[in-house]
């Protein structure tokens, strides 16, 4: 993990520009700001591991909720499980959810952003801990060059590629070009982690 600036330093010299005569830092900054957005939409599109966050969130007796901004960072919603039977708890659409007619509590449950909840189809009868996996809020738009590199900077070298790339050929303004980019990236982030991924295999009957 570094800083951005010490990123911009190695983009200058690849865009042969260390006099800072072609580009400032806040043009450069603002090219990586968006290799970030795109990049994390990348890792949640394809279920990468390092992206993923666990929070432990704790039921209320009688409460058919809970409040989301209990994770501040939450973002995109992965699984939700009880503690104590280990079991999932699924998150239903909204037209399974209006046809759930009886069921226990922490059966179902139903992702509202609108009301920044998520709620169950009944009340638990008391205090039970979940554990909540999810992807976190990336965003860089108030980041500054002194700001550290998102994902521990694993992949710090596949932004600055990118980075680069545009930058050279900001110029041209060639919106194919930048498919081209968006497609190169998310390719090296795939063959750089995909493989680390856990794999599940659905089997029936007895193993």
């Amino acid at each position: 993990m570094a800083a951005i600036s010490v990123l911009i330093t190695e983009i200058r010299t690849d865009v042969s520009d260390d006099d800072s005569t072609r580009f400032t830092d806040a043009q450069i900054l603002n090219v990586i700001k968006k290799a970030i957005r795109r990049a994390n939409r990348i890792v949640q599109r394809n279920g990468i591991q390092f992206g993923k966050k666990k929070a432990v969130l704790t039921t209320v007796k009688d409460q058919s909720y809970l409040t989301l901004s209990d994770t501040t960072d939450f973002d995109v919603p992965i699984s939700l499980y009880r503690t104590d039977t280990k079991e999932i708890i699924p998150f239903r659409t909204e037209f399974q959810w209006e046809r759930v007619i009886s069921a226990a509590a922490l059966e179902h449950a139903l992702l509202d952003y609108e009301n920044d909840k998520i709620s169950f189809n009944a009340n638990p009868s008391s205090a039970l801990t979940l554990n909540f996996w999810y992807y976190p809020t990336v965003d860089p738009s108030a980041y500054t060059t002194a700001t550290s590199t998102p994902w521990s900077g694993r992949i710090d070298d596949i932004i600055m590629e990118y980075a680069i790339n545009r930058l050279k050929n900001i110029d041209e303004m060639d919106v194919g070009y930048d498919t081209k980019l968006l497609t190169d990236m998310e390719n090296q982030l795939l063959q750089a982690y995909a493989p680390n991924a856990p794999t599940q295999v659905e089997s029936t009957g007895w193993m």
